[in-house]
C-alpha cells in the first residue's frame, strides 16, 4: 500500500490522492470525520470527481458525508446521510 505526500493511503484500494493537482487537504472539517474513497473511482466517468468523502457514524449507525475539496480555500459541504451498508459496500477508509 502506497502512502501520498499528504500521508494518506487508499487501504485495500491501492489507490491515493496522490498526483491530484494541489492535492487534498487532509485535514477533517469536524471533529470524528474520517478520509474515504469510492472502493472503483477510478473506473468511473464522472468529470472531475476524485472519489474522496468525509464521513462519520451517527448514533444510527450511518454515516453522514461531507465533500472533500479539490483545491485549497474550498470548503467542506454537507452531503446529507448514507445508510450504513450501502456506504460499507461503495466506500473503503483511507490510512493516514
Amino acid at each position: 500500500m502506497g502512502t501520498s505526500r499528504n500521508g494518506l493511503s487508499a487501504g485495500a484500494s491501492g489507490v491515493s490522492p496522490e498526483g491530484r493537482e494541489g492535492g487534498l487537504d487532509p485535514t477533517p472539517p469536524e471533529r470524528g470525520y474520517e478520509l474515504y474513497r469510492h472502493k472503483n473511482a477510478e473506473f468511473m466517468k464522472t468529470r472531475n470527481w476524485h472519489g474522496f468523502y468525509w464521513a462519520r457514524q451517527n448514533e444510527e449507525g450511518d454515516y453522514e458525508i461531507r465533500s472533500v475539496p479539490v483545491s485549497s480555500g474550498e470548503y467542506s459541504a454537507p452531503g446529507g446521510v448514507c445508510p450504513r451498508e450501502g456506504f460499507e459496500k461503495l466506500y473503503v477508509k483511507v490510512a493516514r
